[in-house]
């Protein structure tokens, strides 16, 4: 059946988008409808890890959102994604939550979601490596909550691995719990995230030898601390298995891989031609995760500024060093240069 207020939507899309009116509007006298979304624009350049130059100018990053709220107590998130030379345009997410369950604060959210595994929080241009390693998009159950300071969640999903001889079934599980503090002196967000079996993190299941056939699974662990005092905000945080993949799963120099990433980053809020920005420094790194693309070490730094209402303009220097010969790297180092204009509505 068609939906009635489809042709609605749309056009209040497209005039959102166009930035001609407020994205919330309502479809009618029941329920509202959000739209949102970001367009990110990057040109960059620097040198490849065998010494050529590079550079390019992209449509980085094209997202909108379509939040409705049915009922008090019953919503719907939508959001489309589209990345240049990497992901075509697709339904990213799309998630229907009921909260108060039983009149208590809960709240079930089912569909297609990045699980709460990781933080990723990051003032850089580029994703952290904690992201690159621990980032996971399933189709899942969760179930979350949160009571004065604290907040957590749990989850299942399929997922698309499994073990030699394993039935095809739900079976991945995973956790987060958190605490948020607001004192007069600072603000912190910290917590704890697990999942099951790493190997459904979107680069772990890509790198596996065979993601039908493992022959181990180890769960994984994540780990993150975000204090803000005044302009500064410092982030910490670590994602990595619990143990070792089987070396014929996932190697490392011949042996077990037990992959892990970390950041370790710090911004300042400033103004700059009396523009508000912000500017940042990072250091981040691997361990075993060689088969993964992903450097060693990593030192960034970036700056930002609000240019106009909702828009900003960012660069970012980033020099990557790669694994030694020796762990199956090319033990060179690579700079990048990007520039990133980025337009939210």
């Amino acid at each position: 059946m068609t939906n009635p207020n489809w042709n609605k939507t749309i056009i209040a899309s497209t005039i959102a988008a166009c930035g001609l009116m407020a994205p919330a509007i309502h479809a009618n006298d029941q329920y509202e409808i959000e739209i949102s979304g970001v367009v990110e624009i990057e040109a960059s350049g620097g040198r490849a890890t065998d010494g050529s130059a590079n550079s390019d100018i992209t449509l980085a990053t094209v997202e909108m959102g379509i939040d409705t709220a049915i009922t008090d107590h019953v919503s719907t998130h939508i959001l489309l994604l589209h990345e240049e030379d990497d992901t075509n345009l697709e339904i990213d997410e799309g998630t229907i939550t009921l909260s108060q369950l039983g009149g208590l604060p809960i709240e079930m959210t089912a569909g297609q979601m990045y699980i709460p595994f990781g933080n990723f929080e990051s003032h850089m241009v580029s994703d952290p490596l904690t992201l690159e390693i621990g980032e996971t998009r399933e189709s899942v159950v969760q179930f979350s909550s949160g009571v004065g300071n604290a907040y957590g969640a749990i989850y299942s999903f399929k997922g698309a691995t499994r073990n030699t001889g394993e039935s095809d079934r739900v079976k991945g599980f995973g956790a987060n719990l958190g605490l948020s503090v607001e004192h007069e002196l600072f603000n912190l967000d910290t917590g704890i995230s697990y999942i099951s079996n790493m190997a459904e993190t979107d680069a772990i299941e890509d790198a596996v030898t065979d993601a039908a056939n493992l022959t181990d699974s180890p769960a994984g662990i994540g780990l993150h601390a975000i204090v803000r005092k005044g302009p500064l905000t410092v982030i910490a945080e670590y994602i990595g298995a619990n143990d070792g993949f089987d070396a014929t799963d996932l190697a490392f120099n011949a042996n077990k891989a037990e992959p892990a990433a970390y950041n370790v980053e710090a911004g300042y809020e400033l103004s700059i031609f009396g523009k508000e920005a912000t500017i940042a420094v990072a250091a981040q790194g691997t361990s075993e995760a060689q088969a993964l693309d992903l450097p060693e070490s990593r030192l960034l730094g970036a700056v930002s500024i609000n240019l106009r209402e909702q828009t900003s303009l960012s660069f970012e220097w980033a020099r990557s060093d790669d694994y030694d010969v020796t762990d199956g790297g090319l033990g060179l180092s690579t700079d990048m240069y990007t520039a990133q204009i980025a337009v939210e509505f």
